[in-house]
């Protein structure tokens, strides 16, 4: 896993100080990273023109220098700096010069339109404004062969607050329908140009895993500044670490003397949408549960479904159980919360009791209390999945309960578009919710899938949009709670079971729009 922090500039400070490396210097080995880069896709490609939009301050000296490099390397390679406003911080000044002085062509605010409508007209308009992101041919050839042009974006990096002028809008507009190879340094301008790569530099940030960001990234890399990644990163603890695959402890079974009992029970509430409990038990069969049971209740419809033998059907929870999954399907009535009755029966005279809660029952009234009675059981496991709408309503119901831990915080901090789009926010709220309940642990499922865990975050942003279909969510409370089953921990099960859920959607195809809960669960098994 890599780390992930909130404020990149704190940590580039900290490192300039404590190595006594000089501020130009590490913006040249940013820019010499981001040189390198293109240079090896001019190598695989047909490409004849750069052009680089540069800001007024930091991000600006990083396109001025990258600039210069490639005119270095390159004497016969067009290429082309856009100048909607000159540079202020002293270094874009001094870069600026020294592209002045080897008289790289510069284009000015007032040039500006006419130079990118010619570009445009010279260029193969693309329509989706997706590029390279949507080409299967690149991803799996790093086919470079049919692009003539590099569009590099070093206007505003993370610091950018606001809305971009008009100005600043026709410019992307104009580049982002542009057919090219599509770099930003950092992060993609106010999150409206639309990049096939993003260069981070230094170190990966908080602000790259919003939703919006994951529209417009396009593969994210990091640049090193001429520091070991290990020793830059030392200077402060990350606010959170971006998972990768092998980060997965998948239920691969090496004990060969074992039975069906070795691997847990994992119990699933059929409710009023029974069809969801079948899903997230499904899933858990498939992802390693030694026995698994649908649970009747009095308002389920489990007899409008053909039911696989492998499951078994319980009308109370099976004496045997080591996990159980409730809230796929979940409506709130009168009956439906005695279901929090029988839970918590469960979980006292159970020695290690474990639970997945989900969908539904984010939106019971009598939720928050339940909760912390569960919370308040010595040895409970608990994981909570969340999606952002889900997550919203806990979050009302919380401060409707615990005002106090919410003074920091108003109703806007937990609205939709506030979790999906401010990753720090989503992190401290996350936290917040920690300190009230200890033994839970958090998925927040999104476009990129937040985990709370044992005062940690962890993000995964492996998942695809294929996975934007209904019961997607119930499989993986399934996958969660097979492994809490299995006796995972709740961090183990959480990681484990969205890295598993989130590369098989990858591995089907991220565009596919045929990836159905049945056929996620066979890729699953796949894996």
């Amino acid at each position: 896993m890599k780390k992930v922090f909130e404020n990149p500039s704190e940590l580039e400070n900290l490192a300039k100080q404590e190595l006594s490396i000089p501020p130009f210097l590490m913006m040249e080995n940013a820019a010499r990273f981001l040189s390198d880069f293109i240079i090896n896709i001019i190598k695989k490609g047909k490409i004849s023109q750069i052009v680089i939009l540069c800001g007024k301050g930091n991000n600006g000296d990083d396109g001025f220098a990258l600039a210069r490099l490639l005119r270095t390397a390159y004497e016969n390679l067009s290429v082309t700096i856009l100048v909607p406003q000159m540079p202020v911080s002293a270094e874009a000044k001094t870069q600026f010069e020294m592209c002045q002085k080897l008289a790289i062509h510069t284009v000015f605010s007032d040039e500006i339109n006419t130079f990118l409508q010619n570009l445009a007209a010279d260029s193969q308009i693309n329509s989706d404004f997706n590029n390279l992101y949507n080409f299967s041919d690149f991803k799996n050839q790093n086919n470079f062969s049919s692009f003539s042009s590099i569009i590099v974006d070093c206007l505003f990096g993370i610091g950018f607050h606001g809305e971009l002028s008009k100005e600043f809008l026709q410019i992307f507009d104009i580049l982002n329908k542009i057919k090219a190879v599509k770099i930003a340094c950092d992060i993609p301008s106010a999150l409206y140009f639309h990049a096939d790569f993003t260069v981070t530099m230094g170190a990966h940030k908080t602000a790259l895993f919003s939703d919006k960001a994951k529209a417009v990234c396009g593969t994210i890399i990091q640049a090193p500044l001429g520091i070991p990644s290990n020793v830059f990163e030392s200077f402060l603890p990350p606010d959170a670490f971006l998972l990768e695959m092998s980060d997965a402890k998948l239920p691969f079974r090496k004990n060969k003397s074992a039975h069906k009992g070795t691997y847990g029970h994992t119990s699933v509430f059929a409710c009023q949408k029974s069809g969801a409990a079948i899903l997230a038990a499904t899933s858990a069969l498939n992802f390693g549960s030694g026995l698994t049971s649908l649970i009747k209740t009095s308002f389920s419809d489990l007899d409008q479904f053909k039911i696989s033998p492998e499951l078994m059907i319980n009308d109370l929870i099976p004496a045997k159980t080591t996990a159980i999954v409730l809230g796929p399907g979940f409506c709130e009535d009168e009956k439906s919360v005695l279901i929090f009755d029988e839970v918590l029966e469960w979980f006292n005279k159970t020695e290690n009791p474990a639970i997945v809660l989900d969908a539904g029952v984010f939106s019971c009234k009598n939720f928050i209390p339940f909760l912390k009675k569960l919370n308040s059981i010595s040895n409970a496991k608990i994981v909570l999945t969340p999606h952002l709408l889900e997550m919203s309503r806990f979050l009302e119901h919380l401060n409707n309960f615990f005002p106090e831990k919410f003074q920091d915080f108003d109703k806007n901090d937990f609205s939709v578009q506030t979790l999906a789009n401010n990753p720090n926010k989503k992190i401290a709220l996350s936290k917040k919710i920690m300190q009230i309940f200890p033994n839970v642990t958090i998925v927040i499922k999104s476009a990129n899938t937040f985990i709370t865990t044992e005062n940690q975050v962890f993000i995964c942003d492996e998942g695809r949009q294929n996975l934007a279909k209904g019961g997607s969510g119930d499989v993986l409370a399934g996958l969660i709670g097979s492994l809490l089953a299995q006796r995972y921990s709740t961090k183990d099960a959480a990681i484990t079971g969205v890295l598993a859920h989130a590369n098989a959607s990858k591995k089907f195809g991220g565009e596919a729009y045929d990836l159905t809960p049945e056929k996620l669960i066979n890729e699953i098994s796949n894996l």
